[in-house]
């Protein structure tokens, strides 16, 4: 069975980080409230204006990854110039416009609860940009 909401497929999951993953859910819910809660790619996922930009991988246990990415017809780019400067040490670049931010716990999570809404917050306003460099 294919799970049609989050709830669903966190229960068909059984992942051993299901509190931590709704912690990170309801920071993502709260950072930016326009943001659509949607299942792609088998994993929580959320949309700005019909395009994911953010998706959860469960791949790694030990840490839960939010994805931070263009959507399904986004192209990565590798010209070195990221779309922004992180302040916050918590990005994991893997192209100009895609990155990684791993939350290992939910002492972390409390800990950068601020850079990772900030983070959140941050690519809503390029997602709205379509990508581009703010100006």
């Amino acid at each position: 069975m294919k799970a049609q909401t989050v709830e669903q497929l966190l229960t068909l999951l059984e992942h051993p980080q299901v509190d931590l993953i709704n912690e990170v859910r309801l920071l993502i819910k709260q950072a930016e409230p326009s943001l659509v809660e949607g299942v792609k790619w088998n994993a929580p996922s959320y949309a700005l204006d019909g395009n994911d930009i953010m998706t959860f991988n469960f791949r790694n246990y030990g840490s839960i990854s939010l994805i931070f990415h263009t959507g399904p017809k986004g192209k990565d780019t590798k010209t070195g110039q990221r779309l922004f400067e992180d302040a916050s040490g918590l990005v994991e670049w893997v192209a100009d416009k895609r990155f990684v931010v791993k939350v290992v716990d939910g002492r972390f999570l409390q800990a950068h609860t601020a850079e990772i809404t900030q983070l959140i917050q941050t690519w809503c306003t390029y997602a709205a940009n379509n990508f581009e460099p703010l100006v």
